[in-house]
Parts: structure tokens; C-alpha cells; sequence
């Protein structure tokens, strides 16, 4: 298991992405696509030796009691088996957020789960098939 990106909800996505670009970060992709019967915008960055998702409203946000803050949401985890994984997150007493989903956009082919860990931190974990987006140290 090794983290992969985090999920920021921002207001201005143009802001953040002046923002980290004047840090040093640089976008790596800046797409939509669609989540759900609804098109999302979703820039993945670069910020250091991580990525970093930012989106106006996180995909499993209206699977939640209660909208979420601005700020970072999520960390992700890249794991060689999602279904491995997830069942032992569920047995350590994690919430599954949504089920798990099959996705295909420009960062590459994976399945996506998103969990909720038992103090509250929100984590998505996934099982990449194809990357679409370079490899980070």
C-alpha cells in the first residue's frame, strides 16, 4: 500500500491551480468526466513528490450526512488488490463511503473505493491498471 495522491474541495479550482503553479507545482492533467451522471473537473497536480486531486465538490460528497469544508479531504492509496484491501478495512471498523467503482479517464484504469477509517479520516484506495500519468518517487 502506498500513497498516491489526496483529494482537495476547493472553491476556485483556477485559483488553486495559479496557486500551486506559482509554489512550483505544474498540472499534470486538467479533465472532466463524467461521475455518477454528472460531469466533474478534476486537475491532477504535481506538488512536490506527490499528486494532488482538487475538485469544487468530492464525488462521494452527496453519499455524506452533511456537506464538506473546503481543504483536503482524502488520501488515496494504491493497493495490488482493492478487494484484499477493502475487506480488511471493513474488518478494522471502516465505513465504505460508496461501493467500489470501475473508472477510465486520462490518469489511467483503476477501481476506486472510498472508505471512512473509525476516528473519521476519509481514504479512497485504488487498484490501477493502467497509469496514465507518470510514475512519482
Amino acid at each position: 500500500m502506498k500513497v498516491w495522491n489526496n483529494g482537495a474541495k476547493v472553491q476556485d479550482v483556477g485559483r488553486e491551480i495559479a496557486f500551486f503553479e506559482a509554489m512550483g507545482g505544474s498540472v499534470v492533467l486538467d479533465e472532466e468526466y463524467e461521475w455518477d451522471r454528472e460531469r466533474v473537473r478534476v486537475p491532477l497536480l504535481r506538488v512536490g513528490d506527490k499528486y494532488l486531486h482538487i475538485m469544487r465538490r468530492m464525488v462521494y460528497e452527496n453519499q455524506l450526512p452533511a456537506p464538506l469544508a473546503h481543504g483536503l479531504q482524502h488520501i488515496v492509496y494504491e493497493v495490488d488488490s482493492l478487494e484484499d484491501y477493502r475487506e480488511r478495512a471493513l474488518r478494522a471498523g471502516a465505513s465504505e463511503t460508496m461501493p467500489v467503482k470501475h473508472v477510465e479517464a486520462g490518469f489511467g484504469e483503476r477501481d476506486v473505493g472510498f472508505f471512512t477509517s473509525p476516528g473519521g479520516i476519509r481514504f479512497e484506495l485504488i487498484q490501477v491498471y493502467e497509469h496514465g500519468v507518470p510514475e512519482l518517487p
